[in-house]
This record gives C-alpha cells, structure tokens and sequence, in this order.
C-alpha cells in the first residue's frame, strides 16, 4: 500500500522541486545583499548635541548611534525561510510518509457506565453481601468446604478454639 503513489503525487514532487530551489536561491542572495552593502552611521536625535557635552567632559563617553536593527531582521527572516523550505525539504523527500498509515479510528470505544441510581445500587451490594455473609453454599464441593454464616462461624471458633493456639482462661 505504500508502495503506490498517484501520478498527482509525483508530479506535485518534481513540479515545486524547482520552486523551493528557486525561493531558496533568492532568500540566500537577498541575505547577502542585505549583509554586503555599506552601513552608513545616521545622525540621529541619539547624537545630537552629544560633541559639546563632551567637550565639556572628556572622561564621558557615550554610544553615538544605536545597534543597527537590519542585521537582526535578516537573521529572523532568515531562519523563518529556512524553517519553511525544510519542511517542503522533508514533504519532497518523503512523498509517501503521509498517506502509508491510515489513522481513522476503526473500533468505538464503549461508552462510560455511569451510575443512574445510587440508592438501588446501594441496596443490590448490601442484598449481595448479606447473602454471601450470611447464607450456606459451597465453596468446593469435591473438597468438602462449605461456608456457613459469619455468625454461626464466630460461635463456632469460639466454642472450639483454634489448633495450636493457647485457650482462653474462664
């Protein structure tokens, strides 16, 4: 299933190889044209009046213009470019990495059991447990063991004692 890919598919692959080499080629010679030209120094309200103070005292000294902003907006621009052409990069390279697993939900998971009526929940545990608890039924029945009522096993114990533990003082 993987292995066949649409004629569409392909041609989308071959037809922006030369656009994303293109838009990479220019995004580079934009970058180092940016990078290349001469930095003429502005004169702004930064330095204006700046050399008189200064006269006055020679031990100041200031920063006359402020860090030129072009170099860091290239470089964001730059690796926005670059972030965007390896993901084209990595669609190209791997044609078929998106279509070879169908991620559809094949099996409805159950729904949750909610809890509609506490009190007749409530009532069929206790019904359940006295039952149980107080009622006679075989536990195995090729064994010989039986279950008989709390109550009647507690009378019994205590009438009887356990093997091996010390009696009790009357």
């Amino acid at each position: 299933m993987a292995d066949r890919v649409s004629n569409a598919t392909r041609k989308f692959g071959r037809a922006s190889w030369w656009k994303l080499m293109l838009g990479a080629f220019l995004s580079v010679g934009i970058g180092l044209y940016l990078f290349s030209r001469p930095q003429t120094p502005v004169e702004g309200p930064a330095t204006a009046g700046a050399e008189a103070k200064q006269a006055k005292n020679a031990k100041t000294a200031f920063e006359p213009t402020d860090w030129d902003g072009t170099p860091v907006a290239v470089v964001y621009v730059g690796i926005l470019v670059l972030l965007v052409i390896s993901c084209f990069a990595i669609v190209i390279a791997y044609p078929n990495s998106l279509t070879d697993v169908s991620r559809a939900l094949r099996i409805n998971p159950p729904g949750p059991r909610l809890q509609t009526s506490n009190d007749a929940d409530l009532r069929r545990l206790r019904t359940e447990e006295d039952k149980r608890l107080n009622g006679y039924y075989w536990v195995d029945k090729q064994k010989g063991i039986a279950h008989i009522p709390i109550e009647e096993a507690m009378k019994k114990l205590a009438r009887t004692g356990i093997a091996g533990f010390p009696k009790a003082q009357q």
